[in-house]
This record gives C-alpha cells, structure tokens and sequence, in this order.
C-alpha cells in the first residue's frame, strides 16, 4: 500500500466518525494509513507495525473506547518507543473526539503516554471537518499538502493592490483590439446607454469602451473595494461614471441593486458588462439570474471570462508553456482557470437567450513586439506574480516551494521563446453576449 504520512489509531467503536475525518483530511492531500483498509494482503500485526514504522505522524483518536482498546493501547506504546527511539522524529498527535473527563479511571493507562502530547480540540466544534483541518493547521509544517486550487465551489482571494491595478491597465489596452467590435456594435444601439459594470476596478475598461463610442452615456460602476474605487472617482471625475461599492455575492445583492436604481432614478440597464469576475464568483447562476432582472428586454449581457483548458503554444517541444499554465491553479487569486466554458450554460440556466460566443482566443498572431511584450507580462509573468504571492501566505507548502523555483529557472526562456517570430501562443479568453 505504500508508505502513509499519518498512522490513524482508533477504536472500532468509533470507525464511522473517525473515517468520516480521514475522509476531510484525505480531501485535502494528508495521506492517511488506517486499518483495516491499508493492511491488504499481508498479516493483520506486520502491516499494523509497518504502518507505524514508515509513517511521519501517529494520530490517536482518542474516545472512552479507544483509551481502553487493548489493541490502539498496543499502538500507542509502540510509536511512543518509536518516538523515544527516534529523538522525536516521530510525531504523536491526540484528536478528542469528544469532551472528555481525562482523569477518569478508563484514561490511566493511555495517559501513561500521551500526557504530555498535544491535543486537538476543535474550538468549532467536534464535527469532522473541523478536527481535521485544526489538525492540518498544527502540523502543516509537516504535511505534504498540495496547494488548495481554486475551483467552482470556492470564491478564489482576489484583491486589487497597485500591480494588480497596473496589470489590469495594460490588459485592457492589449484586449481592446479583441473586444472593441462587439462593444462598438452594441453601444451603438443606443442613444444613450446606460451601464452597468460588475467589477469595475477603477473603471478604465467600461470607460475607454463607452467613451469610444458615446460622448451621452451614464455608467455605474461597483466593485467590493473601496479603494479601487476611490482611484476611479480621481481618475473619471470629468466622465459620466459613478462608482459604488457592492459585495456581489451578498445574499442582500437584488436589495442593493435596487437601492441603486433608485438612488440614480434608473429603470433598467441597456448594457450588463462583467468582465474577469465570473471566474472568481462561486454562486453564477444567482448572480446573473438578480442581473436579468434589471436589464431592459431589449438590452444586452456582455461577460468575458478565462479558460485556460483551451490555451496552445508552439512550438512547445518540452512544454514548458503547458506546464506554465497549469500552475496557475495553484495562486489563490486565480480563480476557476477553466471558467470560461461554463458561462453558455450558466447563462442558459439563468434565463438569458439568443447567447453567443463572439470570441474565444487571443493569439499573438499579428502583434507588434511591444504588444507581445505586454501580452508575455499579463499573462506568464502574471502567474509567476500569483504564485509567489500565495507562496509567501503558505511558506510551507512544498508544492507552491517547487513551483515558484521551476518558474523562476525557466521564466527567461519562456520570455526568449514567446518573443521568436515563429512562436505562436493562444489564450482562451472567451467573450460572450446574451439577451433577455
């Protein structure tokens, strides 16, 4: 079965509850040994001390039953000589998997070792999910722990501070050659249009786009950081843009919106724009079934999204391009990586019609230098910049560790690479429109 970082010892008594916080612990990458499933084919006592033997943590789950199991006492006395042995190589943890009076008779002979060992009690409460991540937090240093990817279930960390806000700056510019078309085809539809832009930023995408095509337009804009938005107020005090600032994912957001439509004695909107934020918004179909609500039957849902599954390089002999764009998972301000594939049925489930993929990638093909330049830096510099910053919040984290060092060796030649006049690079960036 392989060597396991974490020997479970229980009694059977409690084999429901104990495998239900393997089950949490195996979830998030802790590799865990535990009779009876990892004994195999081998005999019942040698796998037991092989288990022990090769594993980096001994893990009691300590009850009324196990304190009193003649075979998890057997356990513990062997990783306790094990430990002693081994000048503490071997780590010994205690989850309690219940409120315990530890002085009781039934404790006396397990106390004999683990008195003095560390016990986990979760300040949360004894459900499963709890222990096992108070334990992980106490011994991450230890664990093996692949870095949590963003995915549909999770709101991924995203933040704005002034490189993201800079980077952001320069996406907009390059994409504007990608999006403007469907933008200018849009705008021109009316008179004056009335937007609204969910996440914002400091408004220099929705602006640039608008104000190329109207001079009479009203724009509001809202974003969840403040200072984000204060720079847009600065920046745009000339424009036709107002900002606010609104938590998208509040339950309160069809509250809120409603409050702004008010407040600016606006009906509906002509134009929804989202831009890079459904990837990062776990609840899709809430979202946008509360935006369908205050669009105007003849307006338009405009929403550009990631998917890196759609990405290509070439040539890429060793894929070290593929394998750039992999660890992209691994920063926790990513996002969903390949998000830009669900918007059709996201959008479909929400109510919206007519739903068209105007544009799904952009090449480096026809960029001058200086755009591949600044494409190169959105995007691969990009990531370097995420992994790093994720890195320096999980400092012990091997798998973050070895990717910051691989992208930091090979960063150079991705750059010589991307640069060649014979090298073509794809990124999946999807823009979509729909109506209601």
């Amino acid at each position: 079965m392989g060597n396991k970082e974490v020997f479970v010892s229980y009694a059977h008594e409690d084999a429901e509850r104990v495998e239900k916080i393997i089950k949490c612990l195996e979830k998030q990458g802790v590799e865990c040994w535990y009779a009876p499933r990892d004994v195999g084919a081998r005999r019942y006592a040698k796998a037991i001390c092989e288990g022990i033997e090769n594993c980096k943590i001994f893990l009691l789950m300590l009850s009324k039953y196990s304190a009193v199991s003649e075979h998890v006492l057997n356990e513990v006395e062997m990783a306790y000589n094990k430990r002693k042995a081994s000048n503490g190589a071997l780590t010994i943890e205690t989850i309690c998997l219940d409120k315990l009076n530890l002085d009781s008779p039934e404790f006396d002979e397990i106390m004999y070792y683990i008195r003095r060992i560390n016990f986990i009690q979760s300040d949360k409460g004894n459900e499963p999910i709890h222990l096992a991540d108070q334990f992980i937090d106490v011994n991450k240093s230890l664990l093996r722990i692949p870095a949590k990817k963003q995915s549909e279930d999770k709101e991924s960390r995203y933040f704005a501070d002034d490189n993201e806000i800079k980077r952001i700056n320069v996406q907009n510019a390059l994409l504007k050659g990608f999006d403007f078309s469907v933008y200018q085809r849009e705008l021109s539809r009316y008179k004056k249009p009335v937007v609204l832009d969910i996440g914002s930023g400091d408004g220099t995408l929705i602006v640039d786009r608008v104000s190329s095509v109207s001079d009479d337009y009203l724009i509001i804009a809202v974003d969840k950081d403040e200072e984000v938005l204060k720079r847009g107020r600065e920046k745009y005090s000339d424009k036709n843009i107002v900002f606010e600032q609104v938590n998208i994912t509040d339950k309160q957001l069809a509250n809120t919106l409603q409050t702004i439509l008010e407040k600016y004695k606006v009906e509906k909107f002509d134009i929804i724009n989202i831009s890079m934020v459904l990837l990062h918004i776990k609840e899709k179909t809430i979202l946008l079934r509360n935006l369908r609500k205050i669009l105007k039957d003849d307006g338009v849902i405009i929403i550009k999204d990631i998917d890196d599954g759609i990405n290509f390089a070439y040539p890429d002999q060793d894929g070290i391009f593929e394998k750039a764009w992999g660890m992209a998972k691994l920063d926790l301000t990513a996002g969903n990586r390949e998000s830009g594939r669900r918007v059709y049925t996201v959008l479909a489930r929400s109510g919206f019609k007519n739903v068209a993929l105007e544009k799904c990638e952009l090449t480096t093909i026809g960029m001058s230098y200086d755009e591949k330049d600044s494409f190169f830096n959105m995007y691969i510099k990009m990531i370097l910049d995420g992994i790093e910053w994720s890195l320096k919040q999980y400092p012990d984290n091997w798998e973050l560790k070895d990717s910051v060092t691989w992208y930091r060796e090979n960063i150079d030649d991705m750059y010589e690479a991307f640069m060649s006049e014979d090298f073509v690079f794809g990124l999946g960036f999807m823009l979509y429109t729909a109506r209601k």
